[in-house]
């Protein structure tokens, strides 16, 4: 594939009022960022179906196919016109080799081999379209992935007809009332029906891995269940914080007394496990006792390290440290690594930003840094950062001391 048009992809024709209205929904951006993080295929869309037209309503092209919101394909052409027609999911990992589609036109016209799909209804019943995520690579997903996305396929949906409510009152703003329902649904789906078979699946490798009789490669293939579920579950918890900071709504924390040596620690050695082959400093200094949401605390340590690790080669070390100062506890992630451009350190505490390109073969949603930010304001802290080519990254959370 390359970066330009595609030569199949039609002027843009087709039901605009659907691409506009997709393009307004706020979370379809970062919907279709976990399912690229989800999945590993570099090409998620939101497509607007009907029997006559195939319309790209919202797109994350990493692939270099050349889609762009409005684009239409032809729909015969497409694995979408099958979900529509079975109006069920799909699921394919190598469309050229698989009976069902090595005559396919779209592994033949589009190169595409692997393709995970949904069909998305309005609140109605009434079949809207496609939520999907390709790639021209062969993929191995299996079938509990289609679970996760019919449950997020269910929440585009919703908004979608949140969308059309809007249209008719001829108004962009949702009541207090109906934030708040909206919210809750949002929330409700995102931490019960995804967290759910997440944990499901988490438990089962669990399990699995306490078997004396697994070789080498079985438990290679567990540990990578078990790393993609918890970048899973950390990509919800960050979901869930950002929907509740993006209603108004100041972040949650339960302080109690704390000894942030203690959490620091704590939270390096879980992250250890999963970075296998990195090192992991930590240095402590200081009295580091005080009142802080522990939970929140690793969190945010968490993301900040997870950070490191994603964005700095695998050769050199990552410097963890807690240091007690006399009225507030700094807690530091250094990693060597290429410098955060100058243009970007204004938002980089925004959400869906990023401070490199690299590390793109694990790119995260971009809310990591956003929720560290948030607990360190509702802790009634700060956030800063440095960065060069020669002193490396530092991101330093400053948590005053509450007692």
């Amino acid at each position: 594939m390359s970066g330009l048009p595609n030569p199949n992809i039609l002027p843009p024709k087709g039901p605009l009022a659907d691409v506009e209205a997709v393009g307004r929904i706020e979370a379809v951006k970062t919907v279709l960022r976990v399912l690229t993080q989800m999945t590993g295929l570099r090409l998620a869309v939101v497509a607007r179906v009907t029997p006559e037209s195939w319309t790209c309503c919202a797109v994350l092209d990493q692939m270099g196919f050349g889609l762009r919101a409005g684009d239409t394909l032809v729909v015969s052409t497409t694995f979408c016109n099958t979900v529509r027609g079975m109006a069920t999911p799909l699921l394919v990992n190598h469309a050229s080799k698989d009976p069902r589609f090595k005559d396919h036109p779209a592994p033949k016209m589009y190169g595409i081999e692997s393709y995970v799909a949904v069909p998305l209804y309005r609140r109605s019943g009434e079949f809207f379209g496609v939520m999907c995520a390709l790639d021209a690579k062969p993929a191995d997903l299996t079938e509990d992935k289609l679970e996760i996305f019919r449950h997020l396929g269910d929440l585009v949906g919703h908004q979608l007809e949140q969308e059309e409510v809007l249209n008719d009152r001829d108004t962009q703003l949702l009541s207090a009332r109906e934030a708040s329902l909206l919210r809750e649904q949002l929330m409700g789906i995102v931490s019960h029906d995804l967290r759910n078979p997440l944990n499901a699946i988490s438990l089962a490798a669990a399990t699995l891995m306490r078997r004396s009789d697994l070789d080498d490669r079985a438990r290679r293939g567990l540990r990578r269940i078990l790393d993609s579920s918890d970048r899973a579950n950390r990509l919800i918890l960050d979901l869930l914080d950002f929907t509740h900071v993006r209603t108004g709504l100041a972040l949650r924390v339960k302080p109690r007394a704390v000894d942030l040596h203690e959490i620091t620690q704590q939270v390096v050695d879980e992250v250890q496990l999963t970075s296998l082959g990195r090192t992991l400093e930590v240095v402590c200094h200081g009295d580091a006792r005080g009142r802080w949401d522990p939970d929140r605390v690793a969190q945010a340590l968490t993301n900040l390290i997870t950070n490191a690790v994603q964005y700095s080669a695998s050769s050199t070390r990552i410097l963890v440290e807690a240091r007690g100062e006399a009225d507030a506890v700094v807690l530091s992630v250094t990693n060597v690594g290429t410098p955060i451009p100058l243009e970007l350190m204004p938002v980089l505490f925004e959400p869906m930003t990023r401070g490199t390109t690299e590390g793109g073969e694990r790119r995260s949603v971009g809310l990591g840094l956003f929720i560290v930010n948030q607990i360190a304001l509702a802790h009634g802290g700060r956030v800063d950062v440095t960065s060069t080519a020669e002193a490396g990254t530092t991101f330093r959370v400053h948590l005053p001391r509450k007692g």
